[in-house]
C-alpha cells in the first residue's frame, strides 16, 4: 500500500482528558470528576499501513481553548451527571491558573506521534509525546487502527499528573483535590485527501 493522507480536524476528532476527584478527601464531595476536550486544532497525517513506524503528525491545542465538562463530553466518557455552568466556570479558571496548565505563559499543548509499531493483538503502539510547559514527556499510546476508508483511531491511556510534570490541583489545605491518574482519550475519524 502507498502512503495516504488524512485531515485531522476538531469537528471530527475527539481528544480529551478524564480527572478524577480525590473521594479520600475531606471535602471531597464538594468535587466532581471533570472531562477536558481539546478543541480547534487540524493536522494532517501521511500513513502507509504497512510501515507503522514512518506514521507522523502532531496536533497543537489551544490552551484557552480548552471545554471543560461539557454534558455531552460527560457522557461520552462515561462520567454521570451534568455540572452546573457556576462550577465550569470555577474549574476552568483553576486549570488555567499558575499553579496548573499557566495558560497566560504556555498558550499550548502539543500531541505528536514520532512512529507506531504493532503489536501482537493487532494494536498499534503510537512513539508519542505530550509537550506541556515547554516540556517533552514520551509514552507508548496503544490504539486500535482501521482504515475504511477513513482513518479511525480509538484508544485510552492513563498517565499521572507526575509523569507530565504536573502537580494535581488542590483546595487550600488540601482538604479537596484532583487524583494523581489522569485517562487520556482519542477517538479521531478522519478523511483521505
Amino acid at each position: 500500500m502507498t502512503s495516504r493522507r488524512y485531515r485531522l480536524q476538531s469537528t471530527n476528532t475527539f481528544a480529551a482528558v478524564i480527572v478524577r476527584n480525590d473521594d479520600r478527601k475531606l471535602l471531597s464531595r464538594l468535587g466532581h470528576d471533570h472531562v477536558v476536550r481539546a478543541q480547534e486544532f487540524t493536522s494532517t497525517v501521511a500513513l502507509d499501513s504497512e510501515h507503522p513506524e514512518t506514521l507522523r503528525f502532531a496536533l497543537d491545542f489551544p490552551v484557552h481553548q480548552l471545554v471543560v465538562d461539557d454534558a455531552d463530553d460527560r457522557a461520552r466518557v462515561g462520567l454521570d451527571g451534568s455540572v452546573s455552568q457556576r462550577d465550569r466556570d470555577a474549574t476552568r479558571q483553576n486549570m488555567l491558573a499558575k499553579g496548573q496548565l499557566h495558560a497566560d505563559r504556555f498558550g499550548t499543548i502539543g500531541f505528536r506521534v514520532d512512529g507506531a509499531h504493532i503489536d501482537d493483538d493487532g494494536d498499534w503502539i503510537l512513539e508519542s509525546s505530550l509537550n506541556i510547559h515547554q516540556r517533552r514527556f514520551e509514552f507508548e499510546f496503544p490504539v486500535s487502527v482501521t482504515l475504511s476508508p477513513n482513518l479511525c483511531v480509538d484508544g485510552r491511556i492513563e498517565l499521572t499528573h507526575d509523569d507530565l510534570g504536573l502537580t494535581p490541583y488542590k483546595a487550600p489545605m488540601g482538604t479537596l483535590r484532583n487524583r494523581e491518574e489522569l485517562v487520556f482519550v482519542v477517538e479521531i475519524d478522519a478523511a483521505p485527501l
